[in-house]
């Protein structure tokens, strides 16, 4: 309790002054009133068994008497320091048990002989004269009697009152002794449950069942940003915060008994405005008859857990580079602008955004300022949006654009070429200008789209393939997705899938086609030619599906397993001659072929002279230095290299020179017209004039007729292949 009044008090101590009396007198003598006399004061404080302390709430001793000394030492004051500080922090009666310590103080009666600590209980009020601050904190301490050290004599100081009693002296002094053991262990327990409270960084309160806050440990005022004693009284009403005071509900739930705990998580604000996230218990305190009594609050702050969260989550749904949302979030955020749309009746518009020879850029200026080109677009189509529209960076130079509530193609192709209008602002890199260009695909929505994720995948989906044929009509242009676009990109799609099932359940087949000397008619080796053996179209050409093999990257599986199942049936069927396999672009850009051909090898047991590899002239000169080693490291292992479809590309004689090529094969749009057509016959009589000269093989693709069989052998061609000799078929082995 706090005392808010007048009380008397001797104002005496150690270093008296008449300053001090005079100061305490005035403040504790009511108006108009008598002073109290020293002298008698002084007489009766000394006279009692019981210790008084008095002294100021700095620590200033007023009053000290006989008994203090004798149980608390020299210095009753320092000894008393702790508990005076704790009564005057929380503005009322504290109580607890002190130890005093192992070492006997003069004058302290109730130490014991062994040198064993003794305790006392003291009592701490603070004084506020009539409701004013503090004045003086009033401590009484006193010790229990204890039946084995004084044997129940009642010396003075020892505090035990005998008064009257049925009991025998001795069972008296017992049962006194018990009774004060078990105040001090109480005490002691309440002493160390409040030290636990008042040190813990949990903020813990005890709250009425009507919302009061009953108290307030100082971990939750600094967690509230406020003081305990400010918060006491309070309801818990009263701490609201963005999220309101769910604990009210949760209080009533607790005082009708449907549960004994609730566990929440919350935003309280402090006064400055700073916004905390904590996890908050709730926990039912029952009373003496079992029922709900109060509860136990407690408020863990999980701020910087939080913040952490939010950043990680920030981090996986948001490009790093521009800050933009990245594919994910894009999807998600067309997903939510497609349900929106079903509920207005308006469409929403997708555009995907590729730049135009941005691997130009990075290579001319380098990755970092490439980074900061990537960077300008991404404001530069923020400024360029509608308001509510997203822009999302899905990869690389590759971005997306979500509208929103979109009337019709106009206004969704009106904000395409506003974009692009923005993008082509010159951009200033070390001294050089950079103008960022783009391609942009557009898709609609429609009514019969799929909701949620699907129809964002689709509708993302056709403004990819917008984009790809933006792209082939040229560069800074856009296109509009349609109806046949849309169904040839679902094709597509139904293709890798399918594609990705054929590889994994042996639906892929190798057909294989002659290759003759046109001067013996004997078979000197077989091309092998890709089928698909669809479980519902039946059997499919290479042109089906190698196109979307390419695209989605299937191309590399789809080629490892033609060189090995080549080579196995190459082993297996010994009159076959040579197999000739086309290789990809993408094969020869990548490290992996020459491991490639050499498992295939190593694994059927083939010769490598007995593997030919075909690639088309673009493959050979568009080949880095990396794929040119690769090729050349073929050829040390003994395989051999041809140029498939030789004349139609970008011919280079230094590259038939310069790489390990040991034949060409003359394209079938030159053999077609042979006898028949004189430009025709000219070109292929160079071509074989040519390979004899670089003296490399030669051999003619398409080969349908006697005619062109005969015109190739005046030539001097030397092998020739086509349905004259012989269709692709399959090898039973």
């Amino acid at each position: 309790m706090l005392i808010r009044g007048p009380r008397h008090a001797r104002v005496r101590g150690q270093n008296d002054s008449p300053e001090d009396e005079a100061d305490i007198l005035g403040a504790l003598t009511p108006p108009g009133g008598v002073p109290l006399v020293p002298d008698l004061l002084d007489a009766l404080l000394d006279a009692v068994s019981v210790g008084i302390v008095v002294q100021r709430p700095d620590g200033t001793p007023l009053c000290v008497n006989a008994a203090a000394k004798a149980l608390l030492g020299s210095d009753p004051v320092a000894a008393l320091a702790v508990t005076a500080a704790t009564a005057l922090r929380r503005g009322r009666l504290h109580q607890t048990v002190v130890d005093l310590g192992p070492v006997r103080g003069p004058g302290g009666a109730h130490r014991r002989d062994g040198g064993d600590p003794a305790e006392v209980l003291v009592t701490t009020v603070p004084i506020a004269p009539y409701g004013g601050p503090v004045a003086a904190l009033v401590s009484t301490v006193s010790a229990e009697s204890d039946a084995e050290s004084d044997g129940g004599s009642g010396e003075q100081g020892t505090g035990a009152a005998t008064g009257p009693s049925d009991r025998p002296p001795s069972e008296a002094v017992t049962v006194d002794a018990a009774g004060a053991r078990l105040q001090r262990a109480l005490l002691r327990a309440e002493q160390h449950m409040l030290a636990i409270t008042e040190h813990s960084t949990t903020g813990l309160a005890a709250v009425g069942l009507d919302g009061r806050l009953l108290h307030v440990n100082p971990a939750l005022a600094r967690m509230l940003g406020r003081s305990a004693s400010d918060l006491v009284g309070l309801a818990v009403g009263d701490l609201d915060g963005p999220d309101g005071a769910p604990e009210v509900a949760l209080l009533a739930r607790l005082a009708t008994g449907e549960a004994e705990r609730f566990d929440i998580e919350r935003r309280f604000q402090r006064p400055s405005g700073e916004t905390v996230w904590a996890g908050v218990t709730l926990v039912a305190v029952p009373d003496d008859t079992g029922r709900p009594g109060h509860a136990l609050l407690q408020v863990t702050d999980v701020t910087e857990t939080r913040l952490a969260v939010e950043m990680l989550e920030h981090q996986a749904l948001h490009d790093p580079l521009t800050g933009l949302p990245n594919r994910v979030l894009g999807l998600d955020r067309i997903a939510k602008a497609l349900d929106r749309s079903q509920r207005s009746g308006t469409r929403v518009a997708v555009l995907a955004l590729d730049l135009d020879r941005f691997g130009v850029v990075n290579d001319s200026v380098g990755p970092d300022l490439g980074d900061v080109v990537l960077v300008e677009v991404a404001e530069r189509l923020q400024l360029a949006l509608r308001a509510g529209d997203t822009a999302a960076r899905l990869s690389g130079d590759e971005f997306a654009v979500v509208c929103d509530e979109v009337r019709d193609e106009g206004e969704a192709v009106g904000v395409a070429e506003r974009v692009l209008t923005a993008l082509a602002e010159p951009v200033l890199l070390d001294g050089r200008t950079v103008v960022p260009t783009a391609s942009v695909g557009v898709a609609l929505s429609r009514a019969d789209d799929p909701p949620g994720h699907h129809g964002a995948a689709a509708l993302l989906r056709d403004a990819g393939a917008a984009l790809h044929r933006a792209k082939s009509a040229g560069e800074g242009g856009w296109d509009l997705a349609d109806d046949d676009l849309r169904r040839r990109a679902v094709d597509r799609l139904d293709i890798e899938g399918a594609l990705r099932t054929a590889l994994a359940g042996d639906q892929l087949r190798l057909h294989l086609q002659p290759i003759v000397d046109l001067t013996t008619g004997e078979v000197v080796g077989r091309e092998a030619l890709l089928r698909w053996e669809h479980p519902e179209r039946g059997l499919l050409p290479p042109a089906w599906f190698l196109p979307v093999a390419e695209e989605s990257g299937l191309i590399d599986a789809v080629g490892r397993w033609v060189l090995e199942e080549a080579a196995r049936i190459a082993v297996a069927t010994p009159g076959l001659g040579y197999v000739a396999v086309n290789v990809s672009p993408s094969q020869v850009r990548r490290a992996s072929l020459l491991a490639d051909v050499e498992d295939s090898l190593k694994n059927s047991g083939l010769d490598p002279s007995g593997l030919v590899i075909e690639l088309t002239e673009s493959v050979m000169l568009g080949s880095a230095p990396a794929g040119r080693r690769q090729l050349h490291q073929l050829e040390r292992l003994g395989v051999r290299l041809m140029v498939d479809d030789f004349g139609t590309g970008f011919s280079a004689l230094s590259h038939l020179r310069d790489l390990p090529v040991t034949g060409i094969k003359v394209d079938r749009t030159f053999t077609a017209g042979l006898g028949r057509d004189r430009q025709c016959d000219r070109i292929v009589e160079a071509l074989t004039g040519l390979a004899h000269g670089l003296g490399v093989d030669i051999v003619a693709e398409g080969v349908e007729t006697t005619q062109q069989r005969d015109v190739l052998a005046a030539f001097g061609c030397a092998h020739a292949q086509g349905y004259l000799f012989g269709r692709p078929e399959p090898v039973d082995v």
